[in-house]
């Protein structure tokens, strides 16, 4: 466990020895309690301490909870998740924070980064030092938010790097996508839950959660939202590179097999010649003449280079194309163009037209009668 402790508004959080919690309090000073690792008897016993809900406390000590809030009267119990890594793996781990007045205590099972990063600013940063209960728990939801962008730029990374492989039909692109579809879905299932739970504690209790505690609570709702709808962009994407990769792998077969039958059809009629001229029976056409082989032999070449130019005709074969005149870019030059001119419906009034206006309806001028 590890303590921090402030006085009063406007100075830093300074750490301070555990044992000197219950005189901290009795002096009305800021607890921040930190505890990291899951211990039954250790929490029934700061349970006891601070007055928190047994219950509160079962569900530090069950099997990962998904994140929620629980209002307990004089102190709020949320359970966030916070990102972190198991072998290669992406992975979350549970935080449970119990908030009240004057006392924001932490725990969890593992590290938790954003734990340690607010620790630090905290006892460095001079805006952190008017934060109170709720509004550190406001800041560190945040935090913990913002690190799972790391984890959608991963991802949205990796697709970029997997397009070209995808269009080459490498099978590797396979196993990449069925990792990165774990990795996403894996943080996505515990990103909903949180996302709806700090959604409702920034609307509904307001007697633990001050106004500046609110508007930290609304950044966090907007990160961990921009992340939710982060992966589901990504999960398009890794759609779309498996229906690359699928298409990819398609073509080249189509390409194999439209080369097996384009071999077949020439070598076809060059077979029944030879298979006609190579009959051990006498008296065959020609067969005794002396040019005859080269006769035959010119005929066959012709044969195949008839049959090459009929499959190139009706586009069986393609042959390589000049494509200088439709490269196919990106959008910047769309983006760089000039505004066009374009052409107002409504055109203020002018002396030189006659017009009138007319409350907010513009009239035309009155005609004027021709002499005949």
């Amino acid at each position: 466990m590890r303590l921090l402790a402030r006085p009063e508004p406007g100075r830093p959080l300074q750490p301070h020895d555990v044992d000197e919690l219950d005189t901290l309090r009795a002096e009305g000073h800021l607890i921040w309690l930190d505890v990291a690792g899951v211990d039954a008897a250790m929490l029934d016993e700061l349970g006891a301490r601070f007055g928190f809900a047994e219950s509160a406390i079962e569900d530090v000590l069950d099997v990962e909870q998904l994140p929620k809030y629980d209002d307990h009267g004089d102190h709020l119990f949320v359970v966030l998740h916070g990102l972190t890594a198991e072998g290669d793996r992406v992975d979350t781990h549970e935080v449970d924070c119990f908030i009240a007045p004057k006392v924001f205590v932490t725990v969890h099972a593992e590290r938790v980064v954003g734990i340690d990063w607010l620790w630090s600013a905290v006892q460095k940063h001079a805006h952190l030092a008017e934060h109170d209960a709720d509004e550190l728990f406001g800041q560190l939801a945040e935090v913990v938010g913002r690190r799972y962008f790391n984890v959608a730029n991963a991802i949205e990374a990796r697709i970029d790097s997997l397009a070209a492989a995808a269009l080459d039909a490498d099978p590797s692109v396979l196993g990449e996508i069925q990792v990165l579809r774990r990795e996403e879905a894996t943080v996505r299932q515990m990103l909903r839950p949180q996302l709806l739970a700090l959604g409702e504690l920034r609307v509904r209790n307001r007697t633990l959660i001050g106004e500046e505690a609110v508007h930290l609570l609304d950044d966090a709702y907007d990160v961990h939202h921009s992340v939710v709808e982060a992966l589901a962009t990504t999960r398009g994407l890794l759609s779309d590179t498996l229906d690359t990769y699928r298409g990819a792998s398609a073509d080249i077969q189509s390409k194999a097999t439209t080369l097996l039958a384009v071999y077949s059809a020439v070598l076809l009629p060059l077979t029944l010649i030879t298979g006609w001229y190579g009959m051990n029976v006498a008296h065959l056409p020609a067969a005794d003449r002396r040019n005859s082989w080269w006769v035959v032999t010119a005929i066959m070449a012709l044969i195949a280079a008839v049959s090459m130019a009929v499959f190139v005709k009706i586009d069986l074969i393609r042959l390589p194309r000049d494509r200088a005149d439709r490269l196919i870019g990106g959008l910047a030059s769309v983006a760089k163009a000039p505004v066009k001119p374009f052409t107002m419906l409504r055109t203020p009034p002018s002396a030189a037209d006659g017009a009138r206006v007319v409350g907010k309806h513009r009239t035309a001028p009155p005609r004027q009668r021709r002499n005949r």
